[in-house]
């Protein structure tokens, strides 16, 4: 296991947003490229056989890599914010270690494990400070 319960609640928020956008891009990747395969198999029926032949391959090269371009583009919009820097980081590790599809379902396994049984007060305060209090009397 790549990540703890307590990292989990800490970085939740970030953590789902990850999901959701790497389920979104996946599913555009995976559009594309089955596009590009009826593009192929269109060049071919025209008799480009060169030109379907590269369009299969380019397809095939996509697909076999969605997963990982798939999470390293639903993780571009957090590479400035300074709330997703630890998630961040500890994804990258993780898929040092791993490959991409089982850390994105470890991660939605720790995320619906939360959704059935939500973290108590105390797993709360011990995995850090609750965010919805940051700010909190700085204009008072």
């Amino acid at each position: 296991m790549h990540f703890d319960r307590d990292f989990v609640i800490r970085n939740r928020d970030v953590l789902e947003g990850i999901v959701a956008r790497s389920h979104r891009v996946a599913l555009g990747i995976f559009a594309v490229t089955f596009g590009g395969y009826g593009a192929a198999v269109w060049l071919w029926f025209q008799d480009n056989v060169w030109a379907a032949l590269v369009a299969a391959t380019l397809s095939y090269l996509v697909f076999r890599q969605f997963r990982m371009l798939a999470l390293g583009v639903a993780r571009m919009p957090l590479r400035g914010d300074a709330e997703a820097v630890e998630a961040l980081k500890a994804i990258d590790m993780a898929l040092e270690q791993d490959k991409p599809h089982p850390v994105l379902a470890e991660v939605e396994a720790h995320l619906r494990a939360l959704e059935e049984a939500p973290a108590t007060q105390e797993e709360r305060e011990a995995a850090g400070p609750d965010d919805s209090k940051k700010g909190a009397g700085k204009g008072d």
